[in-house]
């Protein structure tokens, strides 16, 4: 019976790795160390291809690992988590992103502006009761006086006393839109709204009504576009003292101290 002689082949990975150890192997399929080769990313481990080297004479030929791509669904099978996580990072973002635009975006309450109180003097009560045929907003000039000559002196002083009267003046002011514009406008900036949608209501309720500084500053500065007012509202949280600042000149300064 002949001697059996056993062969050794020397292992080359290829493309691929070998792990630290890895011995020669004693079959020409290499059978006994293909679990020590580590294929390339993307590729599966096909076999080895032997390759017969006479003019080593250490080992009885050489055992070169072949392989092959891996198929689409097992390398999705082994990365199915990464999938899943990015699916639900993107979920929750998307979320946040709704929520914030929707919360950025809520109608405020509107303004109320506080409407000018009427302050009757005790002499203007006097005057009206003692006039009866003479409505409130009567004003009495020089000729007027020179015609009531039938009426007692002291209710035509009394009359002329109430043409030039203060109240009569702030009255007269409190009606004006501009003054009804620039006080719920500063009420606005000192109860810090930064949400656009009440300046825009503003603007609009008084667009082509009123003029002044606080109307041009709504128009070109506070309701640019967008973006202007997100950084104008940012930088208005920060200035201190805001209830004190009363012109639009005193506000640019702070705002731009903030810069």
């Amino acid at each position: 019976m002949a001697d059996y002689k056993e062969r050794w082949f020397s292992i080359d990975p290829g493309k691929g790795r070998k792990m630290d150890g890895c011995p020669y192997s004693v079959y020409e399929d290499g059978r006994d160390v293909k679990d020590f080769i580590i294929p390339p990313k993307g590729h599966v481990f096909k076999g080895f291809r032997f390759d017969p080297d006479a003019s080593n004479q250490i080992y009885d030929g050489k055992l070169t690992a072949e392989y092959e791509k891996e198929p689409f669904i097992d390398i999705l099978k082994s990365n199915l988590w990464k999938f899943l996580l990015a699916l639900g990072i993107i979920a929750i973002i998307t979320v946040v992103v709704i929520l914030a635009i929707k919360v950025f975006n809520k109608p405020s309450k509107p303004i109320k502006t506080p409407e000018a109180t009427e302050v009757v003097s005790d002499t203007e009560k006097k005057n009206e009761l003692s006039l009866p045929s003479l409505s409130k907003d009567t004003i009495v000039s020089d000729d007027d006086t020179a015609n009531l000559s039938e009426m007692d002196d002291e209710v035509i002083l009394d009359l002329n006393a109430k043409k030039n009267n203060p109240e009569e003046t702030s009255q007269l002011a409190a009606d004006d839109p501009n003054v009804h514009f620039k006080t719920a406008f500063w009420t606005l900036i000192h109860q810090r709204t930064i949400m656009m949608d009440p300046y825009d209501k503003l603007f609009r309720a008084n667009r082509n009504k009123v003029d002044g500084e606080e109307y041009e500053y709504l128009r070109y500065t506070i309701l640019k576009d967008f973006n202007s007012f997100k950084s104008w509202s940012g930088k208005l949280l920060m200035v201190s003292d805001l209830e004190a600042i009363n012109t639009i000149q005193e506000l640019k300064d702070k705002l731009y101290e903030i810069e």
